[in-house]
């Protein structure tokens, strides 16, 4: 029976080892963290479980060994809970925000008891307990080995994807279209994740070869890879992660003088260091591989600066006095990014994203968990380098696992975290206190003397497991309902891609993400529905979805506007829509007071309540905040034809079109103005530019069909008819004009 644990903890830890920068499933919405996270929860849940069952049913006694770290450890993880608990975002503080799945309290209460997991099962090889005590056979050159294969296989299938052979083998092999992608890599879901994964593990092959009597030449030819995947990403964080990390540890090896014996061991690290500094200074793939190529141009992932992702951590920890101790709540940073984004953001091309995700891991931490949370996690750093350096000269694996910390806690200051980053962080941190040896007390609490003792815990171990069981049919049901939503996404609108949002909704309720989704698939439906009782059918069950949605995460603006959205589109058929929708947008708005579209949307609505100087009103915020939001000036441009002044609209229009030459939107607006000032001829001109620009622009053919009949001009009318029938053929009205034409 003690055999049978200890291999279901020893192939639970070293799959993980192996598996979590490889593992990615094409069956869900987001294929890398969503399914690492799932991998992780279960083999951590079963090892955990198969230790508490071997000490309590086999050992008949909880031994459990202490550190230094573990009042730490237990403290960062207690501050994360209590931040959960009055989280701003119940559902992403749980499981992490929606597409990121990373920053979720059950992924990092996962690492912790991972942790734990490596301080209580793991040996160092050098010394062996005594028979009675010896835990299962897993050492830390065991599971340093099988990283070592995890990364190989990473910077192999790498290759094949950068260099596309991936993309010609996709048909002959049935792997999924993303793996033709030449930025497809297992690690993460994009190269600059793979980058700060490749640095991290330069630092680790590099310790290998300095703590090694021997190196072989593939750890050689591994280096020599990674060195050359590096510099086709040309990510610079990662080149700062290189150039930090060795530079502070040869001149620590310096110092403490810990290669007195070869001191040109730390040639390796130096020339690292030169190389480093050169690929930051340039970006040496375009010239390797020359500006036009595919290898020279791959797509870029778009990360949040550190400036600002400092400046809306803080401003997020500074938010409240809840705020300041517990921040806004552990994976709720997109909820400080929509409240603390600087009104500069608005000026860049970057304006409509809104980041999930800090560029700097410190940073996101200070802004979701506060102060407490911040301070607690730097402590925990802190006194990790001052246990390592205690034992710098003593223990060689504790040398080169203090160079992977290192690295990994510079790349927190340049790069956000991911379940592989994670992983490796609280790895290296349990690994770390086997190797250190010496301040490990271990507690035991023995059966013998108190056989009450024992009921008691085996009553907790079959708790545990109908625990961990529970979790595993949860957690099915959830990844079967993402299954029925990432396969939604892939339709076109239509019948059965609302069937699988709703089927997705019942195996996962708590969703806002798939409620909303649902509900938008509910409203398309009410704009192509005729029987007047299914569409009362539709928007009562539309607007009950998206109401859903808000009560679910009531602090995502996504959510409000949804909801918005839906009053906006069905105020026509139902009463008191315009009112709420209005109501949905000022929530909105409150969210993300920097927000554009929100004011535009809230000044259209309060258009169609007749509150036209309220309209005025949220125009004019929303120019303020981005002066060269197009839907704003239109809208305010055209206030003016509602008030009846239409040569002020037309002025406004024509200064639009010329400081916007390219806006199809705006070209047309202004063509219609011209129309009905009877000014066909400039009305005609216009519309011919907006189908030069979208040549599939239908309200611009049939503008023109209108004017050209309105010319007399009949057969260049009836041509701009077709075309419009052509992009519209159930358009009735439109064939009805082609017919009195002729």
């Amino acid at each position: 029976m003690q055999n049978f644990f200890d291999r279901i903890i020893k192939i639970s830890l070293y799959l993980l080892v192996f598996l979590t920068p490889l593992f990615f499933l094409p069956f869900s919405f987001e294929a890398f963290e969503y399914n690492k996270q799932f991998l992780l929860l279960f083999l951590v849940s079963l090892a955990f479980f198969a230790w508490l069952a071997k000490m309590v049913v086999v050992d008949k006694e909880i031994r459990f060994k202490r550190s230094p770290l573990d009042i730490f450890v237990l403290a960062f993880m207690g501050v994360a809970i209590l931040s959960a608990i009055f989280s701003v975002d119940k559902t992403s503080s749980l499981y992490g925000f929606y597409g990121r799945f990373s920053n979720g309290l059950i992924g990092l209460l996962s690492l912790g008891v991972f942790y734990f997991l490596i301080t209580n099962n793991v040996r160092s090889g050098e010394v062996r307990p005594p028979k009675e005590v010896e835990p299962p056979n897993i050492t830390i050159s065991g599971l340093l080995k099988t990283l070592s294969w995890s990364v190989f296989v990473a910077v192999l299938f790498s290759y094949l994807a950068i260099f596309g052979v991936f993309a010609k083998l996709a048909g002959l092999l049935f792997l999924p279209k993303m793996m033709a992608l030449r930025i497809f890599n297992p690690t993460a879901a994009s190269l600059e994740g793979l980058s700060i994964f490749l640095a991290v593990s330069m630092v680790f092959l590099v310790g290998k070869m300095l703590t090694s009597a021997k190196t072989g030449k593939i750890t050689y030819l591994l280096l020599a890879a990674i060195l050359g995947l590096l510099i086709i990403i040309g990510f610079t964080p990662a080149w700062l992660i290189v150039l930090i990390t060795f530079a502070l540890f040869v001149g620590l090896s310096l110092w403490k003088k810990v290669f007195r014996d070869n001191v040109n061991r730390l040639l390796i690290p130096i020339f690292l260091i030169i190389v480093a500094a050169a690929c930051i200074v340039s970006q040496p793939q375009a010239l390797i591989f020359g500006e036009g190529s595919n290898v020279a141009n791959l797509m870029k992932e778009q990360v949040l600066d550190q400036k600002t992702s400092w400046q809306i951590g803080f401003g997020g920890a500074t938010d409240s006095v809840k705020s300041s101790f517990l921040g806004s709540g552990i994976g709720t940073f997109n909820y400080d990014f929509a409240k603390e984004k600087p009104l500069s953001i608005n000026s860049s091309w970057l304006w409509q994203i809104r980041f999930d995700r800090s560029g700097v891991h410190l940073a996101e931490i200070l802004g979701t968990l506060g102060f407490l949370g911040i301070l607690s996690y730097l402590a925990l750093i802190a006194i990790f380098f001052m246990a390592s350096y205690f034992f710098l000269r003593q223990k060689s694996q504790a040398l080169l696992l203090l160079m992977v910390f290192s690295a990994l806690v510079a790349g927190q200051f340049v790069y956000y975290q991911n379940t592989t980053l994670a992983f490796l962080f609280w790895l290296i941190l349990g690994l770390s206190v086997i190797a250190w040896q010496k301040p490990i007390k271990e507690k035991v609490i023995s059966f013998k003397n108190f056989p009450e003792l024992s009921l008691v815990f085996s009553t907790i171990v079959i708790l545990v497991g109908v625990g961990v069981l529970a979790l595993y049919f949860f957690n099915v049901k959830t990844y079967l309902a993402d299954v029925n939503y990432a396969n939604a996404q892939k339709l076109n609108l239509s019948n059965e891609r609302t069937v699988l949002l709703e089927k997705a909704v019942r195996l996962n309720p708590s969703s806002p993400q798939y409620r909303a989704v649902l509900a938008r698939a509910y409203l398309n439906d009410v704009l192509n529905e005729q029987d007047a009782s299914r569409i009362q059918l539709l928007v009562a069950t539309a607007i009950n979805q998206a109401r859903v949605a808000t009560e679910l995460a009531p602090k995502q603006v996504a959510m409000w506007e949804t909801l918005g959205m839906i009053y906006r589109e069905i105020k026509a058929v139902a009463t008191g829509a315009n009112e709420w929708g209005i109501k949905s947008f000022q929530e909105a708005i409150a969210l993300d007071p920097q927000n554009p579209v929100a004011y535009t949307e809230l000044g259209k609505l309060y258009i169609a309540s007749d509150e036209i100087g309220k309209a005025r009103e949220e125009f004019a915020k929303a120019i303020a905040v981005k002066a060269d939001y197009t839907d704003a000036l239109i809208q305010q441009a055209l206030l003016f034809e509602k008030e009846g002044d239409k040569a002020n609209a037309l002025k406004e229009m024509e200064e639009l079109a010329v400081d916007f030459p390219l806006s199809s939107e705006i070209l047309f607006q202004l063509g219609r103005l011209y129309f009905n000032n009877n000014q066909i001829t400039e009305a005609i001109n216009q519309f011919k530019r907006v189908v030069i620009l979208v040549p599939d622009h239908s309200n611009a053919h049939y503008s023109l069909g209108v004017a050209y009949a309105a010319q007399g001009k009949k057969s260049l009318a009836i041509e701009e008819f077709q075309k419009v029938l052509e992009l519209n053929p159930a358009n009735q009205d439109v064939q009805k004009k082609i017919d009195q034409l002729r």
